[in-house]
């Protein structure tokens, strides 16, 4: 008897040291995600970005595991690929360092990891929020020093069985200027601060494991 009590403490210590593992939470969030192979999906951008005036955008956009991402007008999405959520693991990928962190005030089925990766030459900062009950990230605060801070929340459905896919991602932006301009605003004629910005992008007609496996992404270098 006493063996099965020091074994079931054993097993219930590995549970407790294995769940706070950051690795632990992308793997099993991205679960969801590993059953699309491959995705098109339509895409409506309606943006606001600090000093560019950028009109609305409707395009495909395609999904090709591992990593071929792209639109069918060619044209840059703006974001990084790892908001895009087909890939939990291309958030952790390269990255400098990654840890769980605690935020006051925060849900039970909440957890929030730091994951610190350099793009472009600068070391950004994702601050990840993970709900543990749907197992969707749900949250993400994107830290670019000292030029941007965005603070970005998605809305999944279930649009498949057991497959959740965002149907819509808001992206809230500032700049960090040391002289506030004025641009004009293309849809009120009223001018607002070039420090803030967003971008909303809308998904919809998801067509997922359909594609060709011969797809790639297309070259648009010179």
């Amino acid at each position: 008897m006493l063996k099965k009590i020091l074994f079931l403490v054993f097993i219930s210590a590995c549970i407790f040291l294995w769940g706070k593992d950051p690795n632990y939470y992308i793997r099993r969030a991205n679960l969801n995600y590993k059953q699309v192979d491959d995705m098109a999906v339509t895409l409506r951008i309606r943006s606001r970005m600090p000093e560019a005036t950028v009109p609305d955008r409707t395009t495909e956009l395609y999904f090709i595991r591992p990593d071929s991402l792209y639109t069918q007008d060619n044209e840059p999405l703006m974001l990084p690929r790892e908001i895009f959520l087909m890939d939990l693991e291309r958030l952790v990928k390269d990255a400098l360092s990654m840890r769980l962190i605690e935020v006051e005030d925060a849900k039970n089925n909440a957890v929030f990891l730091e994951v610190i990766k350099p793009i472009e030459e600068r070391d950004v900062i994702f601050l990840t929020m993970i709900d543990t009950l749907s197992w969707l990230m749900t949250q993400m605060k994107m830290i670019d020093k000292p030029e941007m801070v965005a603070d970005i929340s998605f809305i999944h459905e279930e649009l498949f069985p057991g497959i959740f896919l965002p149907t819509d991602i808001r992206v809230m932006i500032e700049t960090k200027q040391s002289e506030k301009k004025k641009v004009p605003n293309p849809r009120s004629g009223i001018p607002v601060s070039s420090s803030f910005g967003y971008i909303d992008l809308r998904f919809s007609n998801y067509r997922i494991n359909m594609l060709q496996p011969s797809l790639t992404e297309p070259d648009t270098t010179e």
